[in-house]
């Protein structure tokens, strides 16, 4: 009998469970390494190692003791981060260079290099001294943070150290980045290179509607005008090029209001709150596959049938979350013109609720029946699908 590779995953959060099973599905057995025991990635893992994957060196001790083929990030920065520096030690595909994943992923590192390269993104500087010479308001972030942790908006000079403070403290490295404050609205762009270029991409209309920085409704982009997306695009090109970036996704944060827009964050890992799905259920393509693929030396059997592919559903991706600390009994789902095709539960009754952005209570994919209600309510979603607390 022939024995299976081992592809490691540095994730078990829920919305790595696609990752994994696309990894089960191309042949591997999965090592999955977390620190958090009871996450749902560990519980379908076949080997499941509890082990905090920020510890560069830990992970690549266990990479060597079951001799991993692979190794794949998940749904986190850090992730991506760590699995770039094991893949390079051991040889493993997939991965950009640490530097180079670094210049990505590290805020205020991608800023210093995009201002010098013509990038279209926010001024920024490092220190509140620096900040007082910017037009407010200001976004003061973490440079290492996700989910829109430490982000503080400042309005005067009067804020700028206690949002400094506040954005040091949820850094892992304890440094900041200080931006000016983009009018707009936010979108993302997904795309997926090959060779060098950009292949097949989406764009997404993304929404913040209970937490400012954090997306919690999205849908395949209706607002975004061709000619905005072809710019988006072709900017994306440039630094794929520039950058050298290997095979592989690159997923971009960025707001545009009728004439300009500004890239805010970019990353190569799998977005996560099941991006994935959205992808798949609103246009066919099996986003999770084409993720992982890479990262397994696998070989694109087939090309993708468009570079944009068609918006053939009419779905809506709702994560439910809470502005309060609360204690999560059950969901409320108030009447709305669509179906609601998948509910992802990620809350117990009694179990407690932390203020978004650290906590959410699950997931919801709805379909509409045409994209005008679609394009009306996604922004309004948090109305419909909420939750009880008594």
């Amino acid at each position: 009998m022939t024995a299976t590779r081992t592809a490691m995953i540095l994730d078990a959060g829920f919305a790595s469970l696609p990752l994994q099973r696309a990894i089960k599905t191309a042949g591997f057995t999965t090592l999955v390494c977390s620190g958090k025991p009871h996450d749902a990635g560990m519980k379908s893992a076949d080997i499941a190692k509890v082990q905090n994957y920020a510890d560069c060196d830990a992970v690549l001790a266990i990479a060597r003791e079951y001799k991993i083929a692979a190794i794949t990030p998940g749904v986190t920065d850090v992730s991506y981060l760590t699995g770039s520096r094991v893949a390079a030690e051991l040889g493993l595909p997939g991965f950009d260079t640490p530097d180079v994943s670094d210049t990505l992923f590290l805020k205020d590192r991608f800023r210093v290099w995009a201002e010098q390269q013509g990038y279209p993104i926010p001024r920024a500087v490092r220190g509140a001294e620096e900040a007082r010479h910017l037009p407010f308001p200001l976004l003061v972030k973490p440079i290492d943070a996700y989910s829109g942790i430490g982000i503080t908006l400042v309005q005067q000079a009067a804020e700028l150290d206690d949002a400094v403070a506040k954005a040091r403290s949820a850094s892992q490295n304890g440094e900041c980045v200080i931006e000016t404050f983009c009018q707009g609205a936010l979108y993302s762009h997904s795309a997926f290179i090959r060779g060098g270029e950009i292949v097949c991409e989406f764009f997404v209309d993304e929404f913040c509607t209970v937490y400012p920085w954090q997306v919690n409704s999205s849908s395949l982009s209706l607002s975004l005008t061709e000619s905005m997306r072809d710019r988006v695009s072709e900017c994306m090109q440039t630094l794929v090029r520039q950058l050298q970036l290997v095979d592989g996704l690159l997923h971009t944060q960025f707001i545009a209001n009728d004439n300009d827009f500004w890239l805010i964050e970019l990353t190569r890992r799998c977005p996560g709150d099941l991006y994935s799905r959205l992808i798949e259920l609103s246009t066919g393509v099996d986003y999770s596959s084409e993720f992982v693929a890479p990262f397994l030396g696998c070989q694109h059997a087939t090309a993708f049938l468009a570079r944009r592919p068609a918006h053939l559903r009419a779905i809506a991706r709702h994560t439910i979350s809470s502005d309060v600390d609360t204690h999560f009994t059950g969901y409320l789902f108030a009447p709305l013109a669509a179906r609601i095709i998948e509910t992802i539960p990620l809350k117990l009754p009694g179990d407690r609720l932390e203020p978004a952005p650290r906590d959410r209570a699950g997931l919801v994919f709805a379909e509409f029946d045409d994209v005008a209600e679609l394009a009306r309510l996604t922004p309004q979603l948090k109305n419909y699908f909420s939750f009880k607390t008594t």
